[in-house]
């Protein structure tokens, strides 16, 4: 289990997707002891209703601790405003500026705060976390879906195949990827 992590947009609408399948909630909270989210990435969660709604009844338990910039200080502060300049340059485009905005938000929080671990299904952003943030001092590495995954068929957190087969289904993935590629049926005698 992950000690500490900061979550992002859009991997609580994939893994929100469904009502019946409550999986933003039920699994969330098993991969990791205490969670983050800015409040700029909470205010992007506006559909599906059932992701709202799940990430609601986190908060509200308590399950998930909504942070932002303000609360920081005067030291943290600085590196959170330096990272967002960082990122900013990269990752967000003048003309439409509140694209990118909760995760380069998210970023520069966990960077000023020693948040290792981004939870995010972005396929391209390690990639840029490592040139612009990672140097080897409180580096942070990003969390996918697929990640999850691969933790639940390691054994490192306890979710069985058939809920992580409908976890990716319910994300929006391609379920033969996930029999052939991810986790296949003759692995399973795995767990």
């Amino acid at each position: 289990m992950i000690d500490k992590m900061i979550v992002d947009a859009d991997l609580c609408i994939k893994l929100g997707g469904s009502d019946k399948y409550r999986y933003l909630y039920d699994i969330l909270p098993l991969i990791s002891n205490k969670i983050y989210m800015h409040t700029y990435a909470y205010s992007e969660v506006m559909l599906p209703s059932s992701a709202v709604k799940q990430l609601n009844e986190l908060v509200t338990e308590g399950k998930v601790e909504l942070v932002n910039e303000s609360e920081l200080n005067e030291q943290n502060r600085i590196i959170y405003e330096a990272v967002y300049k960082s990122l900013e340059r990269v990752m967000m485009d003048p003309r439409r500026p509140n694209k990118n905005k909760g995760e380069v938000c998210s970023l520069a929080y966990a960077k000023a705060t020693g948040i290792p671990v981004f939870a995010t299904d972005e396929v391209n952003l390690q990639p840029i976390i490592d040139s612009q943030l990672n140097s080897g001092l409180d580096d942070i590495i990003c969390i996918r879906i697929v990640d999850i995954i691969n933790k639940a068929y390691e054994g490192e957190i306890i979710i069985p195949r058939k809920v992580c087969k409908a976890l990716w289904i319910v994300a929006g993935k391609n379920k033969d990827i996930f029999d052939k590629d991810i986790w296949p049926l003759k692995d399973d005698f795995k767990r």
